[in-house]
Protein backbone atom coordinates (compact mmCIF):
# COMPACT_ATOMS: atom_id res chain seq x y z
CA UNK A 1 0.00 0.00 0.00
CA UNK A 2 1.01 3.52 -0.36
CA UNK A 3 1.60 5.98 2.18
CA UNK A 4 0.53 9.22 1.19
CA UNK A 5 2.42 12.36 2.11
CA UNK A 6 1.79 14.30 5.14
CA UNK A 7 1.66 17.79 3.25
CA UNK A 8 -0.80 19.72 6.19
CA UNK A 9 -1.41 19.18 9.86
CA UNK A 10 -5.00 20.69 9.08
CA UNK A 11 -6.35 17.75 6.22
CA UNK A 12 -5.55 14.32 5.16
CA UNK A 13 -4.22 13.78 2.06
CA UNK A 14 -6.28 10.98 0.54
CA UNK A 15 -4.46 10.74 -2.86
CA UNK A 16 -1.48 11.78 -4.45
CA UNK A 17 0.25 11.79 -7.56
CA UNK A 18 4.05 12.93 -6.79
CA UNK A 19 4.65 13.65 -10.58
CA UNK A 20 3.04 14.60 -13.72
CA UNK A 21 0.39 11.62 -15.00
CA UNK A 22 -0.26 11.59 -18.68
CA UNK A 23 -0.38 14.71 -21.43
CA UNK A 24 -2.33 16.83 -20.29
CA UNK A 25 -1.11 20.77 -19.62
CA UNK A 26 2.76 21.03 -18.28
CA UNK A 27 2.67 18.36 -16.03
CA UNK A 28 -0.61 18.29 -14.83
CA UNK A 29 -1.64 16.10 -11.47
CA UNK A 30 -3.50 16.02 -8.32
CA UNK A 31 -3.51 15.25 -4.98
CA UNK A 32 -6.92 14.87 -3.14
CA UNK A 33 -7.21 16.14 0.65
CA UNK A 34 -10.03 15.79 3.00
CA UNK A 35 -10.87 18.57 6.04
CA UNK A 36 -13.70 18.57 8.59
CA UNK A 37 -16.53 21.36 7.85
CA UNK A 38 -18.96 23.41 9.43
CA UNK A 39 -20.48 25.64 6.85
CA UNK A 40 -22.05 23.61 4.04
CA UNK A 41 -21.03 24.50 -0.27
CA UNK A 42 -22.93 27.38 0.02
CA UNK A 43 -21.14 28.40 3.37
CA UNK A 44 -23.87 28.44 4.97
CA UNK A 45 -23.72 26.98 8.97
CA UNK A 46 -24.69 23.02 9.55
CA UNK A 47 -25.72 21.84 12.84
CA UNK A 48 -23.28 18.90 12.49
CA UNK A 49 -19.83 19.00 11.09
CA UNK A 50 -19.43 17.52 6.95
CA UNK A 51 -16.46 15.59 5.87
CA UNK A 52 -14.92 17.97 2.80
CA UNK A 53 -12.74 16.45 0.11
CA UNK A 54 -11.19 19.04 -2.28
CA UNK A 55 -8.37 18.26 -5.07
CA UNK A 56 -5.18 20.16 -5.35
CA UNK A 57 -4.10 20.36 -9.34
CA UNK A 58 -0.19 20.89 -9.73
CA UNK A 59 2.05 21.20 -12.40
CA UNK A 60 5.10 20.20 -13.15
CA UNK A 61 6.79 22.13 -10.56
CA UNK A 62 4.55 20.41 -7.87
CA UNK A 63 4.60 23.69 -5.84
CA UNK A 64 3.89 22.90 -2.17
CA UNK A 65 4.04 26.27 -1.30
CA UNK A 66 0.24 26.58 -2.23
CA UNK A 67 -0.23 24.02 1.35
CA UNK A 68 -0.02 26.93 4.09
CA UNK A 69 -2.42 29.12 1.30
CA UNK A 70 -5.30 26.34 1.74
CA UNK A 71 -4.84 26.33 5.26
CA UNK A 72 -5.14 30.08 5.92
CA UNK A 73 -8.08 30.02 3.36
CA UNK A 74 -9.63 26.95 5.64
CA UNK A 75 -9.15 28.49 9.03
CA UNK A 76 -10.76 31.77 7.82
CA UNK A 77 -13.62 29.48 6.69
CA UNK A 78 -13.88 29.80 3.33
CA UNK A 79 -12.90 26.32 1.88
CA UNK A 80 -16.12 24.77 1.55
CA UNK A 81 -17.21 25.54 -2.01
CA UNK A 82 -13.79 24.92 -3.23
CA UNK A 83 -14.09 21.63 -5.70
CA UNK A 84 -10.36 22.41 -7.22
CA UNK A 85 -7.46 24.11 -6.00
CA UNK A 86 -3.60 25.26 -7.90
CA UNK A 87 -1.29 27.38 -8.39
CA UNK A 88 -0.02 27.70 -12.17
CA UNK A 89 2.21 30.62 -13.96
CA UNK A 90 1.94 32.37 -9.88
CA UNK A 91 -1.45 32.45 -10.12
CA UNK A 92 -4.04 30.94 -7.70
CA UNK A 93 -7.14 29.40 -9.53
CA UNK A 94 -9.84 28.03 -6.96
CA UNK A 95 -13.13 26.46 -8.91
CA UNK A 96 -15.89 26.18 -6.63
CA UNK A 97 -18.89 24.24 -6.69
CA UNK A 98 -21.48 25.72 -8.77
CA UNK A 99 -24.08 26.05 -6.34
CA UNK A 100 -22.13 28.06 -4.51
CA UNK A 101 -21.99 30.84 -7.57
CA UNK A 102 -26.12 30.89 -7.47
CA UNK A 103 -26.74 30.23 -3.86
CA UNK A 104 -24.12 31.92 -1.48
CA UNK A 105 -22.57 35.01 -1.19
CA UNK A 106 -21.34 37.29 -4.46
CA UNK A 107 -18.06 35.34 -5.82
CA UNK A 108 -16.60 38.78 -6.07
CA UNK A 109 -16.72 39.19 -2.50
CA UNK A 110 -15.30 36.12 -1.98
CA UNK A 111 -12.60 36.45 -4.55
CA UNK A 112 -11.89 39.59 -2.78
CA UNK A 113 -11.29 37.96 0.78
CA UNK A 114 -8.67 35.06 -0.83
CA UNK A 115 -6.31 37.92 -2.14
CA UNK A 116 -6.74 39.10 0.94
CA UNK A 117 -5.14 35.76 2.45
CA UNK A 118 -2.74 35.66 -0.66
CA UNK A 119 -1.26 39.18 0.26
CA UNK A 120 -0.80 38.01 4.11
CA UNK A 121 1.44 35.38 3.01
CA UNK A 122 4.76 37.15 2.52
CA UNK A 123 6.61 35.96 0.01
CA UNK A 124 4.10 34.06 -1.67
CA UNK A 125 1.71 36.37 -3.08
CA UNK A 126 -0.59 35.10 -5.55
CA UNK A 127 -2.83 36.82 -7.62
CA UNK A 128 -6.42 34.60 -7.12
CA UNK A 129 -9.07 33.92 -9.69
CA UNK A 130 -12.14 32.50 -9.24
CA UNK A 131 -14.21 30.11 -11.21
CA UNK A 132 -16.85 27.29 -11.07
CA UNK A 133 -17.58 23.54 -11.64
CA UNK A 134 -20.28 21.82 -12.28
CA UNK A 135 -21.26 17.79 -11.87
CA UNK A 136 -24.59 18.13 -13.37
CA UNK A 137 -24.56 16.24 -16.38
CA UNK A 138 -24.70 18.55 -19.50
CA UNK A 139 -23.95 21.80 -17.83
CA UNK A 140 -20.70 22.39 -18.68
CA UNK A 141 -21.95 25.99 -19.51
CA UNK A 142 -22.15 26.65 -15.82
CA UNK A 143 -18.45 25.20 -15.36
CA UNK A 144 -15.56 28.47 -15.70
CA UNK A 145 -12.05 26.62 -15.63
CA UNK A 146 -9.55 29.78 -15.56
CA UNK A 147 -6.55 29.33 -15.91
CA UNK A 148 -6.17 25.98 -13.91
CA UNK A 149 -4.66 23.91 -16.22
CA UNK A 150 -3.33 25.22 -19.71
CA UNK A 151 -4.98 22.81 -22.22
CA UNK A 152 -8.31 22.73 -23.88
CA UNK A 153 -11.21 23.61 -21.80
CA UNK A 154 -12.79 20.21 -23.29
CA UNK A 155 -9.60 17.92 -22.40
CA UNK A 156 -9.28 20.44 -18.90
CA UNK A 157 -13.35 19.24 -17.88
CA UNK A 158 -13.09 15.75 -18.65
CA UNK A 159 -9.94 15.73 -16.68
CA UNK A 160 -11.76 17.52 -13.63
CA UNK A 161 -15.66 15.60 -14.13
CA UNK A 162 -13.06 12.44 -13.97
CA UNK A 163 -11.49 13.13 -10.45
CA UNK A 164 -14.77 14.33 -9.49
CA UNK A 165 -16.44 10.86 -10.60
CA UNK A 166 -13.59 9.30 -8.48
CA UNK A 167 -13.74 11.05 -5.80
CA UNK A 168 -17.26 12.94 -5.26
CA UNK A 169 -15.61 16.17 -4.01
CA UNK A 170 -17.76 18.94 -2.04
CA UNK A 171 -19.04 18.50 1.62
CA UNK A 172 -21.01 15.75 2.52
CA UNK A 173 -22.83 13.66 5.28
CA UNK A 174 -19.92 12.13 7.64
CA UNK A 175 -20.36 8.62 7.43
CA UNK A 176 -19.15 6.98 10.39
CA UNK A 177 -16.72 3.38 10.54
CA UNK A 178 -18.70 0.54 11.14
CA UNK A 179 -15.52 -1.34 12.01
CA UNK A 180 -14.58 0.87 14.48
CA UNK A 181 -13.83 -0.96 18.01
CA UNK A 182 -13.15 1.70 20.75
CA UNK A 183 -15.47 4.19 22.17
CA UNK A 184 -16.25 6.94 20.34
CA UNK A 185 -15.94 8.97 23.99
CA UNK A 186 -13.11 10.04 25.81
CA UNK A 187 -12.71 7.40 29.16
CA UNK A 188 -14.77 9.10 31.94
CA UNK A 189 -12.16 9.28 35.10
CA UNK A 190 -13.03 7.29 37.86
CA UNK A 191 -14.42 9.27 41.37
CA UNK A 192 -12.08 8.27 44.11
CA UNK A 193 -13.85 8.35 47.15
Amino acid sequence: MHKTPNYSNLFSCLYDESEPVGQLGRGTHYSVFRSIEWLNVERKPLSAPEVHDFAVIWDEDHDTRIIPLIENIYMAGLLSPVQFIGERKGVLTVLVAARYRWWGEEVDHYEQRLCEISKRMGADVWPVEVGDFDRSPGSPHQTVLRGLINDTDERVYTYLRTIDMLWRLGTRDFTPNIHFTGSPFPPQASSAT
